[in-house]
């Protein structure tokens, strides 16, 4: 992979990641602003959340350092963990929309993923 994709590439998943940061910041508002069971119920979720984006941070710079089939092999996973911090979205979204939240919806990196 030539050196102009790995940068787009990484360059998008560094969007990505403020584009969660920005999407959980805004649940941890509305939970903050929710009863205090409610904000019980959303603690967990948000904790979680911020979790796989430290981890996507880290992989982050993981593939930053990264080069040839290392490289690959680091974006392959980035991928997965996409999935997963998708799946974790929209668990954290049932159980706000359950509690009265109702969180944006959707994937804010949709459509920006398998580009490479």
């Amino acid at each position: 992979m030539d050196e102009d994709r790995k940068k787009a590439y990484q360059d998008r998943l560094a969007a990505r990641i403020q584009e969660w940061e920005a999407k959980i910041d805004q649940l941890a508002a509305r939970a903050r602003r929710s009863e205090a069971d409610l904000r019980l119920k959303l603690k967990d979720e948000e904790s979680d959340l911020r979790k796989r984006l430290d981890d996507a941070r880290s992989r982050l710079k993981d593939l930053q350092e990264a080069s040839g089939e290392g490289w690959e092999e680091a974006r392959a996973g980035i991928e997965k963990m996409w999935v997963d911090v998708r799946d974790a979205w929209e668990r954290t979204s049932r159980k706000a929309k359950e509690a009265g939240l109702a969180p944006d919806e959707g994937d804010p990196g949709a459509g920006k993923g398998n580009e490479g």
